[in-house]
């Protein structure tokens, strides 16, 4: 039977007509249409004729799993304490643990991991001396009788992504590209990760972020072939965070739209059917310190658009974390944010849910658009690491974030609980709102000009 028999189609033309008709001389554009940080201008309404020479369409975005990782991720403070907050984490519903900061002894890992089956969880070290925590995992493995084949999870650090928030390497440049060689052949679990929402976290756009973390990755992929890695062994040990902030649609479209850059820069060099692994962080750009219970609202929304984009694993910002340490309390909201989304509404039920819809599979076309041009730029203009000594991609990102915190300020840009609907009973916490931060936990608020050594800067002198 079919329903739609009786009911004519009506086109694009036909609901403009309408929509202008109802508008009685007001500007179309001025009136419904919105531009937005990327430049995209957003029509208020998508039909079939909005996926004419769609991108998007021809790719098959799904997640090989048809779900995804509840990651709970652990500071390294103290030993005891941090394996204490992971079996807490296991047995309330995550099923994957990533520990960050340094190990610096067997006894310490053996601590860390005391009570937790590796074989039934994701496990992921995020930590400045991988091959060191390496050595101490593989020797904890084999000491407990662990099948190595059967763990999954990483062993990683973001070499670029940290110099742009210090603005210094870790040792130095030729140090550091060596470090991350030598640990590639040594482990089957991924080895580099890409602070994707380290862009987020500092006022990038949609279209920055994914342009950014895709040359930062081709970057490791040029660094590491120097060195004797094969670029399908680079793309197969990469883990990209990505940020996602609140605005729903476009966080859906930018995991969409990245996978299909992945796609087209994996082509390039030969290489076929290597799926980026994302895991998804909610930013705490706009994670306040006033009226705070309203960021479980952000981060709900947020954790949607991550899974319903197709993310691999997804941690949730306490919502707290902006004026003090993440409490049992606070830890168990976010992470139940998850499993209701998994367990009560059977979001990893579907694969791809957002295939078809007119509006985000045009979003993610003009995010690929947008990306991929931003993209090229960088790489006619010298590669990732170049366009960060010169600080191109900070300036960038700086001059939109700075545009951001002045709409924020004067009212044109709105953020529940921060400038719109303020609590003014409420006593000021510690720290303020995103728009002032006062250190790098509160938000990370600019990337640092990198800092070339003073042999270096007298070279390029010579050479001039």
């Amino acid at each position: 039977m079919n329903l739609f028999k009786d009911f004519k189609p009506v086109s694009h033309q036909e609901w403009l007509d309408k929509i202008n008709q109802d508008l009685k001389g007001k500007d179309f554009i001025e009136t419904l249409v919105w531009n937005t940080d990327e430049d995209i201008d957003v029509q208020p309404f998508y039909n079939a004729e909005s996926l004419k020479d769609n991108l998007s369409q021809g790719f098959n975005l799904t997640n090989n799993a048809n779900d995804w990782e509840i990651r709970e991720q652990i500071e390294i403070k103290a030993i005891k304490e941090a394996n204490k907050l992971a079996l807490n984490a296991l047995k309330a519903g995550a099923n994957s643990l990533q520990f960050n900061g340094n190990i610096n002894s067997q006894k310490e890992m053996n601590e860390l991991l005391a009570g937790i089956i590796l074989d039934l969880i994701h496990i992921h070290f995020y930590t400045p001396t991988p091959e060191q925590t390496f050595n101490f995992f593989t020797t904890f493995v084999e000491s407990n009788n662990i099948e190595k084949s059967t763990l999954k999870g990483s062993i990683s650090y973001d070499y670029l992504g940290e110099l742009l928030i210090s603005g210094n390497w870790k040792t130095d440049e030729k140090a550091d590209f060596s470090a991350l060689f030598n640990i590639q052949n040594k482990t089957n679990l991924n080895t580099i990760t890409i602070r994707g929402d380290y862009y987020t976290n500092a006022g990038a756009t949609s279209a920055q972020e994914i342009a950014y973390a895709a040359s930062q990755a081709v970057e490791y992929i040029h660094q590491l072939s120097e060195l004797g890695i094969t670029p399908e062994k680079v793309m197969n040990n990469i883990t990209f965070n990505l940020g996602v902030n609140s605005n729903y649609f476009f966080e859906i479209a930018k995991i969409r739209a990245f996978k299909i850059l992945w796609s087209l820069v994996t082509k390039e060099y030969g290489v076929n059917n290597v799926s980026p692994y994302i895991h998804a962080q909610t930013t705490i750009y706009n994670i306040a310190a006033q009226d705070a219970q309203t960021n479980i609202l952000r981060t709900t929304t947020e954790g949607m658009s991550a899974v319903l984009g197709g993310c691999n694993s997804l941690s949730i910002t306490p919502f707290n974390f902006a004026y003090e340490n993440p409490s049992d309390f606070t830890l168990r909201v976010a992470r139940n944010i998850q499993i209701i989304i998994k367990e009560e509404a059977y979001l990893n039920k579907v694969n791809d849910i957002a295939k078809g819809s007119y509006y985000i599979e045009h979003l993610t076309d003009e995010l690929v658009a947008k990306s991929l041009t931003l993209f090229k730029e960088i790489e006619v203009n010298g590669g990732f690491l170049t366009n960060i000594k010169n600080s191109t991609i900070q300036n960038n990102i700086h001059s939109v974030n700075a545009n951001k915190e002045t709409a924020y300020r004067n009212g044109s840009r709105f953020l529940l609980g921060v400038n719109i609907h303020i609590n003014k009973m409420e006593t000021p916490q510690n720290c303020n709102l995103h728009l002032e931060p006062s250190d790098k936990k509160t938000s990370i608020n600019r990337l640092q000009q990198v800092n070339i050594p003073q042999k270096l800067t007298q070279q390029k002198a010579v050479n001039a």
